[in-house]
């Protein structure tokens, strides 16, 4: 048996007797799970991201505007269902050859369409009729043809043929190629780069601190072991086997466990939870490759860590027979980086251009939060020889020593206060990106709350002969309007009528005459109100007037909306699935209904979908977070107890063990919580200029507060805990 070999065998022997042994065991094999999963969910991200390009890529269409050999007409819209925008194409073939696109086995009549499943799922039951809104629901497009299962899309084909569309703008030869324009849902999905931000700072970084407390757990003991390995004559070779040997086995354990928790994925379309999302198989199958090489750098690069957070041993002799050991200083560094990392970020956030805030942002704030513990840290050290200095004037043995502790073991004191802080941050970025929506997005659902969908727009057509058979098919009680705006694009002046007959004018609250009578700011009812504002620049500069809906005409400095209006009452929503049914059948496959607002709601659903994803994303974090902090804090309470033992024993006084816990944990859990509350704060600021402000004390102060009573049951146990082993403690040679 070879050297090496021998101390891999000593090296899992003593894991099993270790101080702390079982709890470092269990952090091992959960770390190893953790981290193997994440560069999973890595590689199957990447994996997904490239089959949803292809299949996008494949279906794209081939437009050549006004060519005569086009194959078909291919004209996208886009239709909402709730705040989610999705994609509508019309088609329409021009010859016996046009190819059909992906997911379509055969070409939909005239008033027909074909919708995908998800879509045809999510208008299932509803008022939103999408099962005959752009026609007769004929079939469902097939996974092929979508860049993921759950997309949300439509081909239809108009009943009115070519005259319905703009043929000579839409004209394409087919689908696929090079020069080819996608279309489909990306605008709802984050943005690979966004996606990978957020999986670094909200999943992997927690991962990173638990993959250090799992290495550090029960340090001092090991630490000590090592020294000795070392005054015995092993080299780092062999010292780097004994830790490898200590760690290996829950370290496979928990990448095996990995293994089998992506294996569904391989099998079957593997549903995520919160984020309504499905993995499509084929992806997962193609990063079969990418997914056993994480698997295996996961346990390479555990091992590697535990190697490299052992103490070095350069065995020059300075005294005595005990080598030296060189501690390393990275915690130094963090909590000296703290301060200008944080300054940075916020202030260099703001002058970034603006492609480039968002991965600047995310990469400071991941450096922010991996040094602010090792801020505390030091600060810890500063504050614990003030605090033996107070134990020692005024005869308290508790604070002497938890003083002496803070300021000789900062690593232990990072640890501990590490979780406490992420923990803060992932809320509190979690809060920010679940809120923070742009200016007009956040108006816009102001608007949805206030009125809903009591009012509605439509594009005014260019035929008055669709327009009579429109508003002639209206269901009872629904009015139509004319909302007419002049504007000087110069001065930026603008002047808005609205025109309708006396029953519409009388349901928003507005005199009824054949002379524009002026109703500034909208009147009094709320419609109105939201109509006005969102449509023109002047409010006040608003009249109404009797008048006939027909015969209008939109130029360059004039625009022209036909409003819908529920004479029932402002409170009373429109039937807005039947009237989108009702547009594309009179006015053309290009009509737009839409509530008042929504052009940004569509935003509002991007941002919806980032929202959940970002929740899971910190879900995880979080989960991790709870591990490091309640496994670690075992383990140091182990030691914490088993360094007080003797002490109590000669003393026979048990306060010694609250009063050390309560400045040894306490205290840092306290400074961590307060410095971490308000570096979020702070780190909100650059993310909220110009909208609505989402982090602040007060929105914090839940999250705060329960930081402060996990430090709090943190101290409680850590009391408990060295209580405890002081009672069953007996000297032993360790």
């Amino acid at each position: 048996m070879s050297a090496m070999t021998q101390m891999l065998r000593i090296g899992r022997g003593a894991a099993a007797v270790a101080e702390a042994g079982r709890i470092r065991t269990w952090l091992l094999a959960v770390a190893a799970f953790l981290l193997a999963a994440g560069l999973g969910v890595l590689v199957l991200a990447q994996s997904s991201f490239d089959g949803r390009a292809q299949r996008s890529q494949e279906r794209a269409i081939d437009w050549v505007p006004g060519a005569r050999d086009a194959k078909l007409i291919a004209q996208p819209v886009t239709d909402m269902v709730g705040t989610t925008t999705f994609q509508v194409v019309w088609l329409v073939p021009l010859r016996a050859d046009a190819p059909l696109p992906p997911g379509l086995d055969r070409w939909p009549k005239p008033g027909e369409a074909v919708l995908s499943p998800a879509l045809a799922e999510a208008g299932a039951g509803t008022t939103e009729r999408i099962d005959n809104r752009y026609g007769k629901s004929v079939g469902l497009i097939g996974v092929e043809g979508l860049q993921a299962p759950a997309e949300l899309l439509a081909y239809a084909r108009p009943a009115g043929g070519a005259d319905d569309l703009d043929a000579e703008s839409f004209k394409a030869v087919g689908f696929g190629g090079a020069n080819a324009s996608p279309f489909g849902e990306d605008a709802n999905l984050p943005p690979p780069e966004q996606f990978y931000g957020a999986l670094a700072g909200l999943v992997f970084l927690p991962v990173a601190l638990l993959i250090t407390v799992a290495a550090r757990v029960g340090a001092v003991a090991r630490d000590r072991r090592s020294r000795l390995l070392a005054v015995l004559g092993a080299g780092t070779r062999a010292r780097a086997c004994f830790t490898v040997g200590e760690a290996a086995a829950p370290v496979l354990v928990g990448t095996l466990l990995a293994a089998l928790a992506l294996t569904p994925a391989l099998l079957t379309d593997l549903p995520l939870p919160i984020v309504d999302f499905r993995l499509y198989r084929p992806d997962a199958t193609a990063a079969v490759p990418g997914l056993i090489g994480a698997l295996l750098s996961a346990p390479a690069a555990l091992l590697a860590t535990a190697v490299l957070l052992q103490p070095r041993a350069d065995g020059i002799q300075r005294s005595g027979a005990r080598p030296t050991v060189r501690r390393g200083r990275l915690y130094r560094l963090g909590g000296i980086a703290f301060a200008p990392v944080l300054l940075v970020t916020v202030r260099g956030t703001e002058l970034m251009a603006d492609d480039m805030k968002l991965p600047f942002y995310v990469l400071g704030t991941v450096l922010v939060f991996a040094t602010l513990p090792a801020a505390v840290g030091m600060l810890c050290v500063g504050l614990g020889g003030q605090l033996a200095r107070l134990g020692r004037r005024i005869g308290s043995s508790g604070s002497l020593i938890a003083g002496r502790r803070l300021a000789t073991h900062p690593q232990a004191t990072v640890r501990l206060v590490a979780s406490l802080t992420l923990a803060i941050g992932l809320a509190a970025q979690a809060q920010l990106w679940g809120g923070v929506f742009g200016e007009n997005a956040a108006r816009a659902l102001t608007t949805l709350d206030r009125i809903g969908s009591s009012v509605l727009t439509v594009d005014y057509p260019h035929s008055t002969k669709r327009l009579a058979a429109f508003e002639q098919s209206l269901p009872d009680g629904v009015k139509s309007a004319v909302l007419r705006v002049a504007t000087d694009d110069d001065t930026m002046e603008s002047n808005a009528r609205l025109i309708g007959s006396c029953e519409v004018l009388e349901a928003l609250n507005t005199p009824c005459k054949s002379t524009p009578v002026p109703i500034p700011g909208g009147g009094s009812d709320a419609r109105l109100q939201e109509l006005v504002s969102w449509s023109t620049y002047d409010t006040e500069s608003v009249y109404a007037e009797q008048g006939t809906t027909a015969g209008w005409r939109t130029t360059d400095d004039t625009s022209v909306t036909l409003v819908l209006v529920n004479a029932a009452g402002q409170h009373q929503d429109l039937p807005i699935g039947q009237l989108k049914q009702l547009a594309y059948q009179h006015l053309g496959a290009t009509a737009n209904v839409t509530s008042v607002g929504s052009l940004y709601l569509g935003a509002v659903g991007g941002l919806e979908t980032a929202t959940r994803w970002i929740r899971l994303l910190a879900a995880t974090g979080m989960f991790v977070v709870v591990l490091a902090a309640g496994l670690g804090a075992m383990g140091e309470f182990v030691r914490h107890g088993r360094e007080l033992a003797p002490l109590g024993v000669l003393t026979g006084r048990r306060t010694v063990y609250r009063t050390t816990a309560l400045w040894s944990l306490l205290l840092p859990s306290m400074l961590a919580v307060g410095i971490g509350a308000l570096t979020s704060i702070w780190l909100a600021a650059p993310i909220q200029i110009d909208r609505p402000t989402v982090i602040s004390v007060a929105s914090l102060a839940p999250t705060t507060l329960a930081a402060l009573c996990g430090g709090i049951v943190l101290t409680a146990w850590g009391a408990w805990a060295s209580i405890r082993s002081a009672r069953d403690w007996r000297p032993t040679a360790d």
